[in-house]
């Protein structure tokens, strides 16, 4: 009997975790282990970014007209190529799974050295750098250095999604990441 309930147990736990990873794949792990080290970004963040931001699908468009795997939009697109030398660049390039990869981890990194925290540079990845600015320099919202609460709901949403995309990553992934 006990063999019987150690048996049921091990297959639960197996369909439980074969559940997850389906929820949360791995994907273009070559394309974020390079970005990764050449941007110095956490692999772990760059998998939650693009999980919560097109599911994996590189053809994604928001409804902003964001595209690709990590949902870089048009004026953005365009600051970053410029940063990376980046020729002929159009926004149909996004959905190139390396060239979105690349592009976004690259922001991130740049986001990360503006920002003194993770966090704000993840609200700077959501809102744009300028907002996140306005709200660190406001009595409300930052301490003139740091920003110490979130204004809008979607940004502090994104925020919280991303933070517990990178648990879930790290515990279904602990031994690949």
């Amino acid at each position: 009997m006990a063999g019987l309930i150690l048996a049921l147990l091990l297959i639960a736990i197996g369909a439980a975790w074969y559940a997850a990873t389906v929820v949360f794949p791995i994907g273009y792990l070559d394309a974020v282990g390079k970005y990764s080290e050449e941007y110095g970004v956490d692999r772990v963040l760059i998998l939650a970014v693009i999980h919560a931001e097109s599911g994996f699908d590189p053809e994604a468009v928001s409804a902003a007209d964001a595209r690709g795997l990590m949902q870089i939009n048009g004026s953005t697109g365009i600051f970053i190529a410029g940063k990376l030398g980046i020729e002929g660049y159009t926004q149909d390039k996004l959905y190139d799974p390396e060239t979105s990869i690349r592009m976004g981890t690259w922001y991130l990194s740049y986001l990360g050295r503006l920002f003194s925290t993770e966090r704000t540079a993840l609200a700077a990845y959501n809102a744009g750098p300028g907002r996140v600015r306005e709200w660190i320099a406001s009595d409300d919202y930052g301490d003139g250095e740091n920003l110490l609460q979130i204004p809008y709901a979607e940004t502090r949403d994104y925020v919280e999604k991303i933070e517990l995309r990178k648990k879930i990553y790290r515990l279904l992934y602990f031994w690949k990441l």
